[in-house]
């Protein structure tokens, strides 16, 4: 549902870099669910340091007028680094 990725039959689930990047936790910040996108909170006069959220699809949806509005960073960990890139360039054009 909140996801962009090839046909099952072409690209293993597990090939995402959400279940193989050790970096990556293998539950989300905010539900047990697996997180979908890093969210990086930028510095506030609170708070002198980024902050990293890891947010399943369906909680990043329900903050994402927030996490704009906060000027928050998203790296979504469901595209492959040729599909970022190709979603990236296709944005600033």
């Amino acid at each position: 549902m909140f996801r962009k990725y090839a046909p099952a039959a072409e690209v293993s689930p597990f090939e995402e870099p959400r279940f193989t990047d050790p970096s990556v936790p293998s539950r989300a910040c905010c539900c047990p669910a697996r997180p979908v996108v890093r969210v990086i909170m930028p510095p506030t006069p609170e708070r002198k340091h980024p902050v990293d959220l890891w947010l399943c699809g369906h909680h990043y949806h329900a903050s994402l007028q927030a996490l704009l509005a906060a000027g928050a960073t998203v790296e979504d960990l469901t595209l492959t680094d040729e599909q970022a890139q190709a979603y990236y360039a296709a944005a600033t054009a």
